[in-house]
Order: structure tokens, then C-alpha cells, then sequence
């Protein structure tokens, strides 16, 4: 696999998507830390020859000015998963993930 990117992953107890296996090339990880439900903030390569962390990007959106609509959610993803959704539905985040795998196809 040549490229995984992780948006806001949530740590679940029978998973550890953290460690980055080494048939990854490179891996890139978005999270935000706010809010019940949020990213984990760091992964790691399993063998760092093999596999290339390409950044852990924090992003915040109770300070940032710039909203993303999650007004066709339900209201309880509104008010307990807000910024989880924000993160998920985050144009800004799409165009970089966007950039990122068109680097990788030319």
C-alpha cells in the first residue's frame, strides 16, 4: 500500500490503527482533540525504514473562524460529536488530502 491517510481516528479498544504497518510507504494522520469524540493525535511507523510519517496535524475548530456546516446531521451528533463531524466534512482538510494524492499520481 503507498499511502494511508487518517482522518480523525478514534481509538477504539480493539483496534490499533496508531502503529502504521510497514507494508504502508507513507502515512499522514488529521485529528482534532476537542469535543467526547476525537482523533487519536499521533501514529507511528511499525518500522520506520518502511514506512514515512508524513505528519500528525492538529486542527481546532472552536478557535477557528471558519464553520462547517453540520446542520444536516442529527441533533445528538451536533451536540456530542461536533467537532469529530466538523473534522470529517472540513473542506479545507479535503483539498490537502486532495493535494496530497495527486502528488503521489503524477
Amino acid at each position: 500500500m503507498l499511502l494511508t491517510i487518517q482522518v480523525d481516528s478514534v481509538e477504539k479498544f480493539y483496534e490499533d490503527d496508531a502503529d502504521i504497518p510497514p507494508n504502508v510507504h507513507e502515512a499522514i494522520n488529521f485529528y482534532q482533540t476537542q469535543g467526547m469524540l476525537h482523533g487519536r493525535s499521533l501514529i507511528i511507523a511499525t518500522d520506520p525504514k518502511q514506512t514515512k510519517i508524513l505528519g500528525n496535524f492538529k486542527t481546532s475548530y472552536r478557535t477557528t473562524q471558519t464553520q462547517v456546516p453540520i446542520v444536516d446531521f442529527p441533533w445528538y451528533a451536533r451536540t456530542f460529536m461536533r467537532e469529530h463531524i466538523e473534522i470529517e466534512n472540513d473542506p479545507a482538510i479535503w483539498d490537502k488530502i486532495e493535494a496530497l494524492i495527486q502528488t503521489k499520481i503524477i
